[in-house]
């Protein structure tokens, strides 16, 4: 792992284009993709609604298909009312690279893509996939994905970095993930005199991987930005991949 890894508090992506390591989740393209041309359609609204030229990143959020207009869905929505099944990866690809082609992104990238899928772009593509963004968190450390992606030169980042806490509170389908209040994170909370958010922050940003944490309060927002004033020892590191429980909380048909 580069110092850049560890220590910058931005990252190089294979594009040459520059990403911070710690943000906040905006603008990935909704996954109704179910005629040439979507691609840029969908991103010019979102830029009208912006208020925007262009994104400096844009992302492909699922690698499935959704039916347009298909209503919201719910724990009792069966699968196949709003879902199309798997997307044409290679067409949809082209498209995005479209987009740059035009000034409307300036990189772009795929979200919950697996290995295979990322694969199968590769095989075709003139522009690589800078950036894939995963469910990633100490309880689901997804190790082999994200070596892949480091050593193709693509950016991992985390979403769901705190196990998402409270989702079960309003979608009684996810249960609490509880990372938050592991024993050994609140070890090193007392250790380092940092927030939990803080330590769990710090261990994605030394394996390389940037983090979208999300909060609506403005102290806690500003906590999980000040993550580079410390470093966790290899001890730490150490002692936080051993909760890895292969945990997903998202779980998509992919």
């Amino acid at each position: 792992m580069t110092d850049e890894h560890t220590l910058g508090k931005s990252f190089t992506l294979n594009d040459g284009n520059s990403i911070p390591l710690v943000g906040l989740g905006t603008s990935r393209l909704a996954p109704c993709y179910e005629a040439f041309g979507d691609i840029e359609t969908s991103l010019k609204e979102f830029l009208t609604l912006l208020q925007l030229e262009y994104v400096d990143l844009c992302l492909l959020h699922f690698p499935i298909q959704f039916k347009k207009g298909a209503k919201k869905c719910n724990d009792h929505t069966k699968l196949g009312e709003y879902i199309n099944g798997i997307c044409d990866h290679v067409q949809l690809w082209k498209e995005m690279e479209d987009v740059v082609g035009k000034g409307l992104a300036v990189s772009i990238g795929v979200s919950n893509y697996n290995q295979e899928q990322i694969q199968n772009i590769r095989q075709i593509c003139k522009i690589p996939p800078a950036v894939l963004q995963t469910e990633c968190h100490a309880f689901l450390q997804v190790k082999d994905l994200v070596q892949f992606c480091q050593d193709e030169g693509i950016f991992i980042t985390a979403f769901a970095p705190f196990g998402s806490p409270g989702l079960s509170n309003y979608k009684p389908c996810y249960k609490e993930c509880g990372i938050l209040k592991d024993d050994v994170v609140l070890d090193l909370v007392r250790l380092y005199d940092r927030t939990p958010a803080q330590i769990l922050l710090r261990h994605l940003t030394q394996r390389g991987i940037g983090v979208i944490p999300k909060s609506s309060n403005a102290v806690r927002l500003a906590e999980n930005i000040n993550i580079f004033d410390f470093s966790l020892t290899d001890d730490d590191m150490e002692m936080i991949t051993k909760l890895d429980k292969m945990g997903r909380i998202f779980s998509f048909p992919l």
